[in-house]
């Protein structure tokens, strides 16, 4: 077992007792999508989280990445994300045995809700919102999937969500630099025991670095 999840310094353990690996590898469309990146990241820099999204396109991509790389399923903290025009009490079930089949496994690691938004077409946000979070915590039953949160939720999409639910969001990912600390929610996250975690662009690196 690689020793990210041995070596305290390497990961979080969640409000549920899950071990999170705090550096993870965000996979997206934007900028491409580079196979041998990710199976060096695996294979020779010792990265075991992966992070991507349906939206992104490049389930079937990692799939093929991990079985290149020769590291166990079970080491590897697989996580994605459901979109918007997936919420719902069935379709999200749907969505999250889509992106099982496209990543070549029986269960997911992480499951987040990727957006607060939703389609203009829907009357009550805050009800699909509830009834899509109900969703995940019935496939956090079937286990299904062993952690379940939201991404680029602020304290008032939260709010909805701590109305109605059963299980309290275990993860929160937000965008997070030095042009961007929301402080404020960051409190919100950690009063309520919510993991903070933190989403950064290459982009936003090379701004960084060379401004």
């Amino acid at each position: 077992m690689a020793d990210v999840y041995t070596n305290p310094e390497k990961h979080v353990v969640l409000s549920n007792n899950v071990k999170m690996p705090i550096l993870g590898l965000g996979t997206s469309h934007d900028g491409g999508y580079s196979h041998e990146a990710v199976v060096y990241a695996l294979k020779n820099c010792g990265y075991r989280h992966i992070d991507t999204a349906k939206r992104y396109g490049c389930e079937r991509y990692i799939a093929q990445a991990v079985k290149a790389s020769g590291v166990p399923r079970e080491e590897i903290f697989l996580a994605t994300k459901c979109w918007p025009t997936d919420y719902g009490t069935t379709t999200t079930k749907e969505a999250l045995l889509g992106s099982c089949e496209r990543l070549a496994v029986d269960y997911l690691d992480m499951y987040l809700m990727h957006w607060p938004e939703v389609s203009s077409g829907v009357k009550d946000r805050k009800q699909l919102l509830q009834e899509t979070w109900r969703a995940l915590e019935v496939l956090l039953d079937e286990e299904r999937v062993r952690v379940i949160g939201v991404s680029n939720f602020l304290e008032r999409h939260l709010e909805m969500i701590l109305e109605e639910c059963s299980v309290v969001p275990h993860v929160n990912q937000c965008e997070f630099h030095p042009f961007n600390n929301p402080k404020v929610l960051r409190q919100f996250c950690a009063d309520r025991n919510i993991q903070f975690e933190v989403r950064l662009y290459t982009c936003l690196i090379d701004k960084i670095v060379f401004s």
